[in-house]
């Protein structure tokens, strides 16, 4: 018997933002962001999601791959307010969701209906 997963919203785990890859010398915000993903979940896998800085932006990035009926969306907020979403996705994908400029990311993860 399959359990409804509708709705359903991943736990969080705390991870501090440190360090830079870009080849410029920034400073690193002290804003401390959080980031979830799942291991495996009944239709959904995902890796480890990462809290990055490319071209100016923050980013929360996350692959995800699903089966059967699952629906799998990425979600980010930033330190300014803003909430953006990407999806409803049914397949393997790598997913780098963005901060407007200047902003960091407080928050991110992956929400998924089955």
């Amino acid at each position: 018997m399959r359990r409804n997963t509708r709705g359903r919203k991943l736990g969080i785990a705390g991870c501090l933002l440190a360090g830079l890859a870009a080849a410029t010398v920034v400073t690193a915000p002290a804003a401390r962001a959080q980031s979830a993903a799942p291991t495996r979940v009944e239709g959904l896998n995902c890796s480890t999601p990462t809290i990055g800085y490319l071209n100016d932006q923050w980013y929360y990035g996350i692959s995800c791959d699903a089966w059967g009926t699952t629906k799998w969306w990425v979600n980010v907020n930033c330190s300014n307010g803003v909430s953006r979403s990407d999806g409803p996705h049914t397949t393997f994908l790598n997913v780098l969701l963005y901060c407007p400029p200047g902003t960091t990311v407080t928050k991110g993860w992956v929400s998924y209906t089955g």
